[in-house]
This record gives structure tokens, sequence and C-alpha cells, in this order.
């Protein structure tokens, strides 16, 4: 798609355009922007009915947000749409005139409704037709953002960027003029839409591999090598008993599945009690909970043995229904430690991590490797426990040597010892 020529824009559509350039500027919402874009061209004088505005993202879970306005409701529509295999795509999408230009690299359609011949190419327009609208035109725009299609040979479309479509109810449909008008304003709601597009790309994807919270200091400047600072935080270490000896003699994409499968267990617990997923390390993970400074530990750490418990009791259900599908099942390990530990960037100059480091996270690891000794799916440390206070229910288990410490340790639990049905060891 071209530049829009901009020379003979009509009076009323400058300031539209202007709106258009400052909301790019100015990183205004998609939600802000689709809005905000149909009712200013409706009063400068195109009729607009019913517009939708899809953007396509990065994102693990979502391949393309969409937006549908409408002249009497306003915003009716703020969808996700997630990613899927083609088999799966819902007949609406799979019949789409939008998906057929996606498909086909087709940059603008327009469908007349009105006196229609017998049969449109696309059931959605017999629908349209059907509640009075007249005419249907969309646009089509590349970001210049693009997938490698060598690493991502399931993705059917390789362009990140915009598409919309503009129906109209006026008897007569769109005027030429009104087209013409669009083709000038349209590429101008895409570059705003892609701003804002670029924003939310940079959030999600950083929070998608850093964390929420690790992402939002990120991009709020914390990149320098050695810009830290002390936080206290209770820590969560869990680790998959028997992985090891399961990755020897399971084909990688099945292993996969289990990983992902286990994981799933774990990472909506945390998230939904407070703490964020710091590192995946390999069949383990590392999550925090931060104290704020001044803040009761008591209520974080219960809400962190609330999270281990409730990926415990994921894991339990899992295994039941994998043993019965005749799958192999795996222990969870959960150790939870309390103390101060470092928080920010860790690496080369060109090349870093945003992570927790410091003795207390090295404990967190050596506490998770009593539990095999211990017979016991949850280790707490003395700190977490005094932490957490007697609510819980933890009892003490003894003092244990760990590896750095110069003196035994004292450690709790509670519950039952590890499920017979883990099959796997080290």
């Amino acid at each position: 798609m071209t530049i829009p020529n901009t020379e003979h824009m009509p009076a009323s559509d400058i300031p539209v355009a202007m709106w258009l350039v400052q909301s790019g500027l100015d990183d205004v919402s998609p939600e802000t922007l689709v809005t905000d874009f149909c009712s200013r061209t409706l009063e400068a004088g195109i009729p607009l009915h019913r517009v939708f505005v899809g953007m396509a993202t990065l994102h693990p879970l979502v391949r393309a947000r969409g937006y549908t306005w409408v002249e009497e409701g306003g915003l009716i529509g703020n969808d996700a749409m997630p990613h899927r295999e083609p088999a799966d795509e819902p007949e609406a999408w799979r019949t789409s005139p939008l998906r057929h230009m996606l498909a086909n690299n087709v940059p603008e359609m327009r469908q007349r409704l009105v006196d229609p011949a017998p049969d449109f190419d696309f059931p959605v327009f017999a629908e349209f037709a059907g509640q009075g609208l007249t005419d249907w035109f969309a646009q089509a725009h590349n970001f210049g953002w693009t997938f490698d299609q060598g690493l991502f040979v399931t993705d059917r479309f390789a362009g990140i960027g915009m598409i919309s479509s503009f129906t109209t109810a006026r008897p007569d449909g769109f005027s030429d003029d009104h087209l013409t008008r669009l083709r000038r304003l349209v590429p101008l709601l895409a570059l705003a839409v892609k701003a804002a597009v670029l924003t939310q790309l940079s959030h999600d994807v950083t929070a998608a591999y850093l964390g929420g919270d690790a992402a939002r200091r990120v991009l709020s400047g914390a990149i320098r090598r050695g810009m830290a600072q002390k936080i206290d935080a209770a820590i969560l270490y869990a680790d998959l008993r028997g992985f090891t000896a399961l990755a020897d003699r399971l084909a990688i994409e099945p292993l996969i599945e289990t990983l992902n499968a286990y994981f799933d267990c774990l990472g909506p617990a945390i998230e939904s009690h407070g703490g964020q997923v710091l590192k995946f390390l390999g069949d383990g993970l590392l999550a925090s909970f931060q104290l704020e400074a001044g803040q009761d530990a008591g209520p974080v750490c219960r809400s962190v043995l609330a999270a281990a418990d409730e990926a415990l009791a994921a894991v339990s259900q899992l295994n039941a229904a994998r043993e019965q599908a005749g799958q192999p099942v795996l222990a969870l390990d959960i150790a939870l430690h309390r103390g101060e530990v470092m928080y920010g960037n860790v690496g080369t100059g060109a090349r870093l991590d945003f992570t927790l480091i410091g003795p207390t996270v090295n404990e967190a690891a050596r506490l998770e490797n009593l539990c095999a000794s211990l017979g016991r799916n949850l280790i707490v440390s003395a700190s977490f426990a005094k932490a957490a206070g007697a609510g819980p229910g933890l009892a003490s288990l003894g003092f244990h040597p760990l590896r750095g410490l110069a003196e035994p340790q004292e450690v709790f639990g509670r519950g039952a010892s590890i499920s017979s049905s883990a099959q796997y060891s080290r």
C-alpha cells in the first residue's frame, strides 16, 4: 500500500489526519484509536455504520486482536484471537473475506451489498445485506514486520499488520469520494495503530520472557548491567523429579508437551497468588513474591504456601489423568524460602538477564534437593516458616546439612510423602 496523497485532502478530513498523527506520537491505545477514528470520520461526512479493525501481535497466547464499532453503539467488540492450527479455525473466520485477503496478499476489496447476485462469495456479505447494509470496503496494511518462515513454517500469514473493513447503510453505498477519502485516512490510522501495537508488543514479549514486573522495570529503563536493588522476597523454587530419566526415553515432541503440562500446573497458581515466574530452569522454575519495604511478610508467605498447595493439587490431578491414559507421571518438588536478594541485571555487556541472585536463591535450590531424601514434595526454610506463622500448620522436619552452609539448617514441611506413582528418578 502506497503512502496516501494528502495534497487535495478536503478540509473536513484534515483535522482527522492531524489527530491520527498526534495520536501515534502520543501512544494512544488501540481501543481509543478505533473509537475516535470512527466517530471523527462519521462527523466528517463519511457514512460509516459498522467498522472492524484487526491487528496482529506477538503474544504467546494471542495471535491478533480485533475491535468492532457500530454507529449506534460505539465499540461493541474487543476480542483476543488465540493461536490456532488451520484445522481449528472457526467457520466464520475460514469463510471470512478478511482471511481471504490476508492469505492471498490482497491489499483492498470492495463488495456492493445492494441488488446482489444470487450468491455472495463470502457468507458474511449475505448477513450484512440482511441487516440493511449496502456497501463493504476493506484494506490490509503490512507493518513491515515479518516472521521468519524458515522458523515459523506453520504460520499462514507472514506479515504483521492491520486489516480493517468499513460498512455503510447509505442507500447508494459508498460514493467514489467516500472511498477516496478512506484510502487517504486509513493508512494514517494504520500508522497510529502500528505505534500503539509496538508499545503493546514490547510489553507482551518482554513480559512473556522476563515476567510482568521485570518487564515493567526493563521497559522503564533498568537495562544497564549491574543495575540491581536489594529486595526482601519469598522464593519458590520448583523442580520435576524424574524428568532427566524421562528425557532419555521419550521423543522430543511428547517430552516438551509433558514439560508444558506440568508447568501449566505451576504458572497459574503462582500468578494468581501475586507472584511472578522469573526463570525456567530446564525442568524447574524460579518464582518470586516481592515484599515492599515495611510490608508484613506473614500474608505474603501464606499466599506463597497457598500457591504451592494449589500447584501440587493440580499436579496430583494431572498425574491421575496421565496414569489413566497410560502416560508417564512425574513428582513436583517445591522449596520455599524467604530472605534478601539482589533483583536486577546480570550478564555480559550486550546480553543480560533480569533475575534474582544471592545466597537466598542458592539456598532455595539446595532446599529443593532435600525433597527426595525426606520423602516430601514441599520443603520450607526456617525463615519462611517463621514469617508464615502457625496458621499453615508447618512442622519441623529436623536439622539437615545444606551445601555451602557451615551449620545444619532446620526445615519444615506438611502433607503426605511423594506419590508412589512417580516412576522416574534422576
